[in-house]
């Protein structure tokens, strides 16, 4: 069972890569990162990277559209930032998955996830990720952590300077995190089936009631689709609630609960307005789709979070 942002559909990829970075190839097996030539060490907040004498600190770079990083190190090849660059900070407390939604908005694909392991803790890693306007090859790696913001490293490379990334990926390898109180982040496959089943339910009935309400050219009739609509809402939102998500996906569970809820009241308030007649049906239309939207990004989150998607 699939959970996109445009088919709501859940699943967890049967071969889930969880490994340590070695090489930076990405394996089924856990190992050492190669130690690096004259290293230096840089330390960051909650994390320690060792990087080589030909990465310099710099003390500023090109911004990366809608990512705020607090408390940055950056580290450049030959101390030049427009070439490539390591970004290593914190990020803002409160989203509800590992990226920031505004963030993840921009993006014209979500991208693989993957998690990997360091010395007593776990990270997402997004390889790949694509932004309109940002010319840059950019992997992202982020680390929750239980008791404060999380971690993130930002590589960067110009397309002529992949080489630079390669460098970038050796550097992240060496990380040593420093008070980061971290807990798992696998996906479960018992939460992913339950939340995949109530999502698939709804995910049907949604998509036909819709096609029948776009196929009606008077207010009356949506009147009771939207009804019916308001109640599956709402029935899913209650599975929900009953749900006890993994601690890395209770802040999306909230979330996609919050959205679910704002969706169903929305065609209770389309119902009202059809009942009514034509005066206000425009309007409510228009705030559906506006929470719609919402339920698509809450679940967009859980691809985020490693329940990949297609």
């Amino acid at each position: 069972m699939y959970l996109t942002p445009h088919q709501l559909r859940l699943f967890v990829a049967p071969a889930l890569v969880v490994a340590a970075i070695v090489g930076f190839l990405l394996g089924s097996h856990r190992g050492h990162a190669a130690p690096l030539a004259k290293a230096l060490v840089a330390h960051q907040a909650n994390i320690v990277l060792e990087y080589p004498s030909t990465w310099q600190p710099v003390t500023s770079a090109a911004p990366i559209p809608r990512l705020s990083i607090v408390h940055p190190l950056l580290l450049a090849p030959g101390g030049d930032a427009t070439r490539a660059g390591l970004l290593s900070g914190q990020l803002a407390a409160g989203e509800p998955g590992p990226l920031p939604a505004s963030f993840v908005a921009l993006m014209s694909e979500l991208p693989q996830t993957q998690v990997v392991d360091f010395l007593g803790v776990q990270a997402f890693r997004y390889s790949h990720v694509r932004l309109p306007a940002y010319d840059r090859l950019l992997d992202l790696y982020v680390i929750p952590s239980s008791t404060g913001p999380s971690s993130a490293i930002a590589c960067y490379a110009s397309q002529a300077s992949s080489s630079d990334l390669h460098e970038c990926e050796q550097i992240v390898a060496t990380l040593t995190p420093v008070g980061h109180s971290g807990y798992d982040l696998s996906p479960s496959a018992a939460y992913s089936s339950q939340l995949g089943a109530v999502i698939g339910e709804l995910d049907g009935e949604r998509l036909v009631l819709r096609r029948q309400m776009g196929a009606l050219k008077t207010p009356g009739p949506v009147a009771g689709l939207a009804t019916t609509l308001a109640g599956r809402f709402a029935t899913a939102a209650a599975a929900i609630r009953a749900l006890r998500p993994p601690a890395a996906a209770a802040p999306a569970q909230a979330s996609l609960l919050a959205a679910l809820e704002r969706a169903g009241e929305s065609y209770g308030a389309l119902a009202a307005a059809a009942s009514g007649g034509a005066g206000g049906v425009a309007a409510a239309q228009a705030h559906v789709g506006s929470t719609e939207a919402g339920v698509d990004s809450a679940l967009a989150t859980f691809a985020l979070l490693g329940y990949n998607h297609t």
